[in-house]
This record gives C-alpha cells, structure tokens and sequence, in this order.
C-alpha cells in the first residue's frame, strides 16, 4: 500500500483505531487514508472531531492540491455527490500526491 510518507502510514493507523468500522468499509477506509495525509491530518486534529470529514475543512487553508485530495475524500466517501475536478487533480498533483489519489482509488474499489 503506497503511503506519502512514513507520517501518512502512521497516521492512518490512528484513523483505522479511531474509525474500527474502516477495517470492513472501503468508504471510511478511503477517508481515513485521505484524511491521515500528513499536510490534513496535522490540521484537522487540532481540534477534537467526531466525524472524518467535518467543520475543521472550512475552518483551516489547504494548498489547491491538497484541497483537491480532500475533495477526492468527499467525493469517494459519500457515494460520489462531492463536485471533484479530476483534470485539475491530474494537473496540480506532484507525482506523491498522484501516487495518493491512485492508492484511493484502489481502496474504494476494495482492491487494497
């Protein structure tokens, strides 16, 4: 299972302890991957939430390709009503963040 970084890895095994039902759901598994990406989990852990994607999206500044990561979540995670720009991703995305989106895309296919 690709990983941006050792901190990404790390980070989604608290998400998996936090969210048990990721374990059996490719749909909070896939958030919980996104959401441990070091550069969103950092900051929406700095306060205490009870679901994966809440208030602390509008609340923090995100770069427009991590921005594009969390949208990929909410598109992925609620059944694919989030408006999610693809091309923009494919354009905007450095090749560890490419390698990110590749990877949920393989976890919401239930392929890892």
């Amino acid at each position: 299972m690709y990983f941006y970084n050792e901190y990404h890895q790390f980070n989604f095994h608290v998400m998996l302890e936090k969210y048990p039902i990721a374990q059996q759901n490719a749909e909070y598994r896939v958030a919980c991957y996104i959401v441990a990406h070091p550069e969103i989990y950092e900051k929406a852990t700095r306060k205490s939430w009870e679901n994966i994607f809440d208030e602390w999206m509008d609340t923090e500044d995100f770069s427009r390709g991590i921005q594009l990561l969390i949208d990929l979540g909410l598109h992925l995670y609620g059944g694919g009503f989030h408006r999610f720009d693809l091309l923009y991703g494919i354009e905007t995305w450095d090749i560890g963040n490419y390698s990110v989106f590749k990877q949920a895309c393989e976890i919401r296919k239930s392929f890892a």
